[in-house]
């Protein structure tokens, strides 16, 4: 019998990580793709990502959280409208497996309604360190969940130490960097015409996220960041962040410089074309999972502010500074001026994996016994 997948997704990053995966249970012979969309994917202060994905995939379920501003109680009563209305949606996809990436409250939501329908939950990224209020919320994702595809062996050892059983736990890769290997890049000459990029001229990348501990301090703390990117005086692309708590304190510092000298302003930027970016700029700089898990990849240096990625692995392509200007600034100038430094990254070894996490997924999908073994969670101390 063909077992019904059913992928749930509410951020740009999440939808161009799991690409591959969808594609590949949609070639498999035993599996369907159901796909659920909510959270950024249907605002337009965002760039209503829905409409990307809908150049690739069927969409069979969005689910508006209306969420109306960025305050915690915002997103708490959000979260919760996603909670109720995925009841509904489950009930009619009636999927056999919900797949699921990372640690937004959008997905905690989703597998809450999984779990009390017992709908079997396979979780990827899980068992990674992550910082800010996602952590908490990635971990509780984990413990829901009856399949584990972590990105690396250190988060795999995490996840068996929550009291995982061993067979639930499959070390995968992270399927961020899926489409890389498997070439969904936008080539050079592509993403220089669109952005208006010309060859040799440095060129920035800005994506900073609220740390959702502390969203009443995400203006200041981006108004560091934008002050020192304006100073450096190269080419600047900002792109706005995800939904957090406290992304309009973001926004409204990027919007600040929209009509300065050499800046962008970019509400979204498609995956593949991130990742042509990604292998043409000089670096990236903000606390976006994609400088320590995809960059190193490219051989970009990452400069990672603040503490939303405190603790979490990464490569010798990153250089942790605080919200502080004069600190960013010297890491914009090291890799912007240091040869030898951007000469290094090119022999570093990044440990999540060598880009086969869609397969992997998609065959454990499909053997994966459907009993009561899986559904019945077990701590193993």
């Amino acid at each position: 019998m063909t077992r019904r997948i059913c992928v749930w997704n509410g951020k740009r990053g999440g939808f161009g990580a799991l690409a591959p995966t969808m594609r590949a249970i949609q070639a498999h012979d035993d599996l369907e793709l159901r796909l659920v969309v909510t959270d950024q994917h249907l605002y337009d202060r965002f760039g209503r990502t829905v409409s990307e994905v809908e150049e690739s995939f069927t969409v069979d379920a969005a689910i508006d959280m209306e969420q109306a501003g960025d305050s915690n109680e915002d997103r708490a009563r959000a979260v919760g409208r996603c909670l109720v209305k995925a009841v509904d949606v489950l009930e009619k996809l009636r999927p056999d497996i919900l797949l699921v990436i990372g640690d937004r409250g959008e997905v905690f939501a989703g597998c809450i309604a999984a779990h009390n329908m017992r709908i079997a939950i396979a979780h990827v990224q899980g068992g990674d360190v992550s910082g800010s209020l996602d952590e908490p919320v990635r971990h509780a994702i984990t413990k829901l969940a009856h399949i584990h595809f972590p990105s690396t062996a250190a988060s795999a050892a995490r996840i068996a130490r929550m009291g995982e059983e061993g067979w639930r736990i499959h070390v995968v890769g992270d399927t961020h960097i899926d489409q890389m290997f498997l070439g969904d890049v936008t080539p050079e000459d592509e993403v220089r015409a669109r952005y208006a990029l010309p060859v040799g001229a440095p060129v920035v990348i800005v994506l900073q996220h609220p740390d959702s501990t502390e969203p009443d301090h995400a203006a200041a703390q981006m108004a560091e960041t934008v002050a020192a990117v304006i100073d450096a005086g190269h080419r600047a692309m900002f792109v706005y962040p995800c939904s957090d708590q406290g992304f309009e304190g973001i926004i409204g510092e990027i919007e600040k410089v929209r009509d300065a000298p050499g800046v962008s302003v970019h509400a979204n930027i498609p995956a593949a074309d991130f990742q042509g970016l990604q292998r043409i700029a000089t670096c990236l700089v903000g606390n976006s999972s994609a400088g320590l898990i995809e960059a190193p990849y490219f051989g970009l240096p990452a400069i990672n502010v603040g503490e939303r990625q405190r603790g979490r692995e990464r490569a010798a392509n990153v250089k942790d500074v605080p919200y502080d200007r004069t600190a960013i600034a010297a890491a914009i100038a090291r890799a912007t001026g240091d040869a030898a430094f951007r000469e290094s990254l090119a022999r570093i070894a990044p440990p999540f994996g060598d880009g086969t996490a869609y397969r992997q997924i998609t065959r454990v999908l499909a053997e994966t016994p459907l009993d009561a073994a899986l559904l019945t969670k077990k701590m193993t101390y």
